[in-house]
This record gives C-alpha cells, sequence and structure tokens, in this order.
C-alpha cells in the first residue's frame, strides 16, 4: 500500500498555537511550531496546513472539527484530547503519544501512524482511505462502525481491541499480534491474517482445534 505523503515545504515560518488560535477563525500553515503546549485549551474548527509540529503537548485539549492537510507531527502528545470530527489527510504522526484519544465521526487519507502509543484510544464511527499503523502500540482501541479502506496494521500490538460492527475485509493484520480481540465472524471475512492468527481467531470462534 502507498501512501501519498505530506507536502511539507522546506522553509517554514516559526510560530507558536497560541498567536493564532485565539483568533476567530484559528488556521495556521506554512509553519514549524516547537516545543509548544495546548493542554487542556479548546479551539472549534482550527486548520493546520503545510506544517511540522515537534515536541509539542495537546493533553487533555479539546479541538473538534480540527482540520489537518500536509502535516507533519513528532513527538508530540495528544494523551485524552478530544478529537471528535477530525479531518487528517497527508499527514504523518511520529512516535507521538495517544492515549485515549476520542477520534469519533474522524476522517483520515493518507495517514501514517509510525510508533505511536494509541491504548484505549475511540476510533468510532471513523472513516478512512489508506491508512498505515506501523509498530503501534492499540491495545483496547475500539473502532466501533469504522469504515476503513487500503489498511494496514503493520507489528502493532492489537490486543482487546474492538472491532465490533467493523468489517476487516481487506484489512491487514498479519504482522500484528494480540491474545484476544472483539470481532465478529462475518466481518473477519476478507481480512488478510497469518496462519496462526487463524488459529486464533478460530479458537476465539469456539472452534476446538486439536492436532492429530
Amino acid at each position: 500500500m502507498k501512501l501519498n505523503q505530506p507536502k511539507v515545504s522546506e522553509q517554514l515560518t516559526p510560530a507558536t498555537f497560541q498567536d493564532v488560535w485565539l483568533e476567530e477563525d484559528p488556521y495556521l500553515q506554512n509553519c514549524v511550531v516547537l516545543d509548544s503546549r495546548f493542554d487542556g485549551e479548546m479551539v472549534e474548527r482550527a486548520q493546520l496546513t503545510n506544517m511540522l509540529v515537534k515536541n509539542s503537548s495537546f493533553q487533555h485539549a479539546s479541538l473538534p472539527d480540527l482540520f489537518i492537510t500536509d502535516v507533519r507531527f513528532e513527538n508530540c502528545d495528544f494523551s485524552n484530547a478530544d478529537l471528535r470530527g477530525v479531518s487528517i489527510h497527508r499527514a504523518s504522526f511520529h512516535n507521538c503519544k495517544m492515549l485515549g484519544v476520542n477520534f469519533a465521526d474522524a476522517r483520515f487519507t493518507d495517514v501514517l501512524f509510525e510508533q505511536c502509543i494509541g491504548n484505549l484510544s475511540a476510533f468510532v464511527h471513523a472513516k478512512w482511505e489508506r491508512v498505515l499503523f506501523e509498530q503501534c502500540q492499540l491495545k483496547d482501541a475500539d473502532f466501533f462502525d469504522c469504515k476503513l479502506k487500503q489498511t494496514k496494521f503493520s507489528m502493532c500490538n492489537l490486543d482487546s481491541a474492538s472491532f465490533d460492527e467493523t468489517s476487516l475485509k481487506g484489512v491487514e493484520l498479519r504482522s500484528s499480534e494480540f491474545e484476544s480481540m472483539t470481532v465478529s465472524m462475518k466481518d473477519l471475512e476478507g481480512c488478510i491474517v497469518s496462519v496462526r492468527q487463524a488459529v486464533q481467531f478460530a479458537a476465539m470462534m469456539g472452534l476446538d482445534i486439536r492436532d492429530e
């Protein structure tokens, strides 16, 4: 699966979130944000375009309907943030903390999550296309009623993740690991798994598997 990479300029102007997000129409573009903190703050319908964001914190922030295009996040902390209705296009998250993030009703297109910690995050009713989770921790994550197109979980920990009411047709899990997972037999149809995972799923569905 090939993702369209973020189109981030080499020449970016230094900025902070506080400079712009207090405006009536919060909008940041063509800039780099370093070591900024927005913990516990609230901004609606903010827009981020053509940016690099590094070493910044959004813990417990409320950012409903956030719009992100062509942004690279590095070493950022979104733990317990409210990102309901976020739209993310051509963006990447590297070594970011996303514990307990609310991604309900989110939209993702061409998004990479690399070495991120997303345990207990909720992707309820999310819709996405061309999304790659690579070496991420997603224990107890909730993917209820999601629409997943061209999705790959590469070398991720998906233990106790829930895919209730979510079709996994075409979704690749084969290099990831889990001890248990919530998913129905009908939603597993067409999922790309390893032989070991196939045995795990069969056992989870109640089959009595025995060697001859």
